[in-house]
C-alpha cells in the first residue's frame, strides 16, 4: 500500500529539436493556408460563397468606370477663336473627352426640367461657346451621366449627339435624338470655369456639314450635324478572325470559365455544327464563327444589382457590359465595345453594344451590333455576343474623300437626303476588315 509507482523518464528535446519541430508545423499551417486560398478561388467556391452570401439589391461599385463605353467618336470644343474638333481618331478624341468630361458630369447633376427646341434654336447653340459630342447609336442619357462618373439624376431620353453650350446667360445641356431637339438649363458656371477648359483649344479646320453646305452643294444632302475633319481619315487596316470555340479546347474552357458554367469542356455536345451545353437549366450554344447565344433557365445565373423595386436600364446596361467584357476578354483586342442601345421591352431591358477599332465605329453583321442582351425579372435571360479578333496589319485602307461621299449622296439615282454620313469598319467575304462611308438614318 505504500508504495510509489515510479514516473517513466521521458527524455527531453533538446533545442535544435525544437527548433526542427517548430518548422515542421508552421511548414504546414502554411501549406494548408495556401491550399484553403487556391480552394476559395476556384470557380465552384466563388460559386458557393455567392450560395452563402446572396447579392444583395445595391448597385456594386465597379473595378473601372466603364466611361470608355459612352465615349462619343467625334467631339468639337467652340471658343471665341473657332472651332476645334477630333472625329475617327481614338487617342484625341479620348483626350479631349476626358477634358470634357466633368464640365458633362456637372451638367447632369444640375439639370433642370427639359423642353424640346427647334433646329433653329440647336443651330444657334452650336454656334456658341461650348461642347459637341457624336455617339453611335443612342445611349440613354441615365448612363451617360452616371458613367461619365457623376451623381445626379439625369433627364429621361436618349442622345445621338450632346451639346453643352453657354447662350450668353446660362450654360444650357442640350441633346438630340430621332424624336428632336431638348434643352436643359444648368448651374455649370461660364466664367472663370467652363471658358478656361475652352481656351485650351485652337480652330484645326473641323467643320460641321451645315456650315460647309452654305457655300458647297455638295453637302447639302448630309445630316447637317456631321462632322468633317480637314483631311481625309487614314484608316488601319486589320485582319479579322473567329476564335476557334468548337475546336480548341483551351478557347472553350476559356469562355466556359468567363461564363461561370461549372460542368466545364466536358459537358459540351454537337449541335446544329456547334456545340451547346445545358447546366441548371440554361441553354448556351456556340458556333464555329465565334456567335455565342444564352437562354437562361429559372435560377439567376447573371443577377443585376439595383436599387428600388426593379433594375433601371442603366443597371441593366451595367450588368451587360460587365457580362461582355468578361467574356469577350481573351480575344478583343484593340476593340472597344461602346453602349449604343438601351430599349425598354415587356418586363424588363434590351441591351445593345457595338464595336470601335481606333476611333472608327464598326458595323458586324446584319444587325451591326456586337452584343445584345435581354434583362428580365432582376437578370440577364438571353444574349448573342459576335466574338470576333481584330489583328493590325501594316497597310492603310485608302477610302474616298468624305466631300466625294457627300456628293454621291447628292446623285439623282439616290434618296439619302438627311442622312448621317459615317465612316465605318465593316466585315466583308475575305479576312480582312473593310472600311468606307455609310449613310445612316
Amino acid at each position: 500500500m505504500g508504495k510509489n509507482k515510479r514516473v517513466p523518464l521521458v527524455a527531453k528535446p533538446t533545442k535544435r529539436r525544437r527548433i526542427i519541430e517548430l518548422g515542421k508545423d508552421a511548414l504546414i499551417v502554411a501549406l494548408t493556408c495556401s491550399a484553403l486560398f487556391l480552394a476559395w478561388r476556384t470557380p465552384l467556391a466563388t460559386q458557393l460563397r455567392g450560395w452563402m452570401d446572396p447579392p444583395t439589391r445595391t448597385v456594386a461599385a465597379a473595378e473601372r468606370q466603364p466611361r470608355e463605353a459612352v465615349t462619343p467618336y467625334g467631339v468639337t470644343a467652340r471658343n471665341g477663336l473657332g472651332l476645334y474638333g477630333a472625329v475617327y481618331d481614338e487617342e484625341q478624341v479620348r483626350r479631349t473627352f476626358e477634358q470634357f468630361s466633368p464640365l458633362l458630369g456637372e451638367g447632369f447633376a444640375t439639370a433642370g426640367e427639359p423642353e424640346r427646341i427647334s433646329r433653329r434654336q440647336w443651330q444657334e447653340l452650336l454656334e456658341r461657346p461650348g461642347i459637341y459630342c457624336v455617339f453611335q447609336g443612342a445611349p440613354p442619357l441615365s448612363a451617360l451621366s452616371a458613367w461619365i462618373g457623376e451623381e445626379g439624376t439625369a433627364p429621361e431620353g436618349r442622345a445621338q449627339s450632346l451639346l453643352l453650350a453657354w447662350d450668353g446667360a446660362q450654360v444650357k445641356l442640350c441633346w438630340r435624338n430621332a424624336e428632336g431637339y431638348y434643352l436643359c438649363p444648368t448651374a455649370v458656371a461660364y466664367e472663370g470655369h467652363m471658358d478656361s477648359i475652352l481656351g485650351e483649344f485652337n480652330p484645326n479646320g473641323v467643320a460641321l456639314a451645315y456650315t460647309l453646305a452654305q457655300t458647297d452643294r455638295a453637302y447639302a444632302s448630309v445630316d447637317p450635324d456631321v462632322l468633317v475633319p480637314m483631311t481625309a481619315p487614314r484608316p488601319k487596316g486589320y485582319a479579322v478572325s473567329s476564335p476557334d470555340l468548337v475546336g480548341d479546347q483551351e478557347a472553350l474552357g476559356q469562355l466556359l470559365a468567363a461564363l461561370g458554367f461549372q460542368s466545364g469542356v466536358g459537358s459540351t455536345y454537337e449541335a446544329g455544327g456547334g456545340l451547346a451545353i445545358n447546366e441548371n437549366g440554361d441553354r448556351l450554344r456556340i458556333g464555329g464563327d465565334g456567335t455565342v447565344t444564352f437562354h437562361a433557365g429559372e435560377e439567376l445565373r447573371y443577377p443585376v444589382a439595383y436599387q428600388g423595386e426593379g433594375a433601371t436600364g442603366e443597371e441593366a446596361a451595367m450588368a451587360a457590359w460587365t457580362l461582355l467584357e468578361r467574356a469577350a476578354a481573351p480575344w478583343k483586342g484593340e476593340t472597344l465595345y461602346v453602349l449604343t442601345g438601351v430599349e425598354e421591352v415587356a418586363a424588363g431591358w434590351k441591351i445593345t453594344f457595338h464595336g470601335r477599332l481606333n476611333g472608327i465605329p464598326l458595323r458586324v453583321g446584319a444587325e451591326g451590333w456586337c452584343a445584345s442582351f435581354t434583362v428580365r425579372g432582376g437578370a440577364v435571360s438571353d444574349f448573342t455576343l459576335s466574338l470576333r479578333s481584330y489583328e493590325p496589319t501594316e497597310e492603310t485602307l485608302l477610302i474616298p474623300g468624305q466631300r466625294l461621299a457627300a456628293a454621291a449622296m447628292n446623285a439623282p439615282f439616290h434618296q439619302d437626303s438627311g442622312k448621317k454620313l459615317t465612316l465605318c469598319y465593316s466585315e466583308g467575304a475575305g479576312a480582312f476588315l473593310t472600311a468606307g462611308w455609310t449613310a445612316e438614318e
